[in-house]
């Protein structure tokens, strides 16, 4: 059996920053974050968070240049996907999985301790009708 040697190119590099831009427009949408929100540093911060801050701000800064360099037609469609169907479909899906997800653990509970009741109940009555 012989391995199929991969190779990484030219073409495979701009494919992977074309991947991991599209990715990371995807996550801010969801996220529901906006790209050009400026970044307000405040002074009682600590030192940790104002670095977190600067990269963020770096960040946004060059996925903006990045977003800047993308054809015309590329860009209005990366604006527009939150109003294609299939992206509709999935909000909806998550939607609904939020609407009826919640309190699902209060009754999963309740739940259980019907099937309890009903477990005993019908042990005590079968123990009955035995005597």
């Amino acid at each position: 059996m012989s391995k199929k040697i991969t190779k990484f190119t030219f073409k495979s590099l701009i494919r992977l920053i074309i991947f991991s831009v599209i990715i990371f427009f995807l996550i801010s949408y969801v996220s529901g974050q906006k790209l050009n929100s400026p970044q307000i540093i405040d002074p009682t911060i600590s030192l940790d968070e104002k670095q977190s801050n600067f990269i963020l701000g770096k960040t946004t800064e060059i996925s903006n240049n990045i977003y800047q360099s993308i054809p015309e037609n590329s860009r209005k469609q990366l604006e527009n996907l939150n109003q294609t169907p299939a992206v509709i479909f999935i909000q909806e899906k998550i939607n609904l999985i939020k609407e009826q997800s919640q309190g699902f653990p209060q009754k999963q509970i309740k739940e259980i301790q019907k099937m309890v009741v009903k477990s005993v109940y019908e042990n005590t009555v079968r123990n009955i009708d035995s005597q």
